[in-house]
């Protein structure tokens, strides 16, 4: 007897699309069974038609609590993630306070227990001297954040000594650092020669922050890297001078891993001038040809996943840049659009569904110690589903966004490929855009981490 079967579908497992029933006992896969088979379930979901996918796992995450929680939220931010197939979430450490201590990582998952509808991992962050790094991968942080650039001067790592020995540290206990990439001189020097009538313009922000600081800071982080041996994963890789950066570091040492987000796949640096500071994102969006080149980096192994960096703020907040884009944040709402968008490229004929499953869900698992309860439909795995019709065509709806941003770039695409029913864990959690049931998200961390300080 078993707690739950879909059945109908075609399944993506282990890199190969098969017919099968999912079958669910407790909150695991506990086969996938021969559709032929008739046996019993508790509930039997007809999924005739559809496709079966691994919950999506988004390794770059801001959910602005504590301190900013007029932005965002666990609840509204993973409302968005289970309407959008995303199952597990990896929240980023900028927060108020940001996540730098034991202390800090306890209270961020006492905030987020019983307020998310996902699960969720936590990256904690390191500055100066990694004093903590021992205690909080033993509490479960997925990964330890260097920010090279545009960030808030608390967390920069400005000094390639001190860079250097906080990925030692990281390494020495088997951690995975993630690197947000930067030159915070260049963007001066930019920002600087910028005329006065230019400096207000939406496009401004992309004049700011040319491709030449970001490669800067992509071969800085793969070259300490490389010294030190250590496991980096580089953030929202966005422009061709870094992914040729990026593909001749292979040679020089270091275990490195990339992700690029969809906005930088999908929108061009033109969005700034139509959309103005619903458009502001750091890295900015780039030129056709740095899009192109992105694609071909996803489809040969140079970047390997594809995770939002979902960065909400209010509408009120981007309309104070209308008139001048200084004044509004960077940032962008991204995991309820996540899957539809990759969704309609697999009907465009450029991805395919096991593509997605690669690069959305079973990547980011395993690069930071998930796998395979996470990212995988397999026995043993969290039953963590997600069904979507690769037929049906909808409009992306500003109206219909559970995030508090509300207003996303991509608002009025019209996509093919639309996920309809979300499991956690065998229960639904999301069906046709509702969002069902009580709060079940929970912490996950690496295996063998975790453990409670006494």
């Amino acid at each position: 007897m078993f707690d739950v079967l879909v059945r109908g579908a075609h399944v993506i497992t282990a890199g190969r699309l098969v017919r099968a029933t999912v079958a669910v006992r407790g909150e695991s896969v506990a086969g996938l069974l021969d559709p032929s088979l008739d046996v019993p379930a508790a509930l039997v979901i007809d999924a005739k038609g559809l496709a079966v996918l691994p919950g999506l796992v988004d390794a770059h995450v801001h959910l602005r609590e504590p301190g900013y929680a007029w932005k965002e939220g666990f609840d509204t931010g993973t409302r968005a993630a289970a309407a959008g197939g995303v199952t597990t979430v990896m929240v980023m450490p900028t927060d108020n306070p940001p996540t730098l201590t034991p202390q800090d990582f306890e209270a961020k998952v006492r905030l987020a227990t019983g307020a998310a509808h996902v699960d969720f991992a936590l990256q904690a962050g390191v500055v100066g001297s990694p004093d903590h790094v021992e205690e909080l991968v033993e509490l479960g942080a997925v990964s330890f954040e260097l920010f090279l650039g545009d960030a808030p001067p608390s967390l920069l790592v400005g000094d390639s000594g001190d860079a250097l020995e906080i990925l030692r540290r990281i390494e020495a206990i088997g951690g995975v650092a993630g690197v947000t990439p930067g030159d915070d001189g260049i963007v001066r020097a930019a920002t600087a020669s910028l005329p006065s009538e230019e400096s207000i313009d939406p496009r401004s922000f992309a004049w700011s922050r040319p491709p030449i600081a970001e490669t800067l800071g992509v071969a800085r982080a793969c070259l300490l890297a490389a010294e030190a041996g250590a496991r980096v994963h580089l953030r929202q890789v966005s422009c061709r001078r870094a992914v040729d950066v990026l593909r001749a570091a292979r040679a020089w040492g270091g275990r490195l891993s990339a992700e690029v987000t969809p906005h930088n796949l999908l929108l061009t640096e033109d969005e700034l001038a139509r959309q103005g500071p619903y458009a502001k994102v750091a890295p900015p969006l780039r030129a056709a040809g740095d899009l192109e080149c992105l694609w071909e980096a996803l489809e040969d192994g140079t970047i390997n996943m594809i995770a939002t960096d979902h960065a909400p703020h209010l509408p009120e907040e981007k309309d104070a840049g209308r008139e001048d884009i200084r004044r509004a944040p960077g940032g962008l709402p991204g995991l309820q659009t996540f899957l539809p968008l990759m969704l309609d490229q697999v009907a465009q004929g450029r991805w395919s569904l096991t593509d997605v499953a690669r690069t959305c869900a079973e990547a980011p698992a395993r690069q930071f110690g998930l796998y395979p309860r996470k990212g995988a439909v397999l026995p043993g795995s969290d039953a963590d589903l997600v069904l979507v019709d690769t037929t049906r065509r909808e409009t992306i709806d500003n109206a219909a966004q559970w995030s508090r941003a509300r207003i996303t770039p991509f608002a009025g695409w019209t996509v093919t490929g639309w996920p309809v029913l979300t499991m956690l864990r065998g229960r639904v959690v999301m069906r046709d855009g509702k969002i069902e049931g009580p709060l079940r998200g929970r912490l996950v961390t690496p295996a063998g981490r975790g453990q409670r300080r006494d």
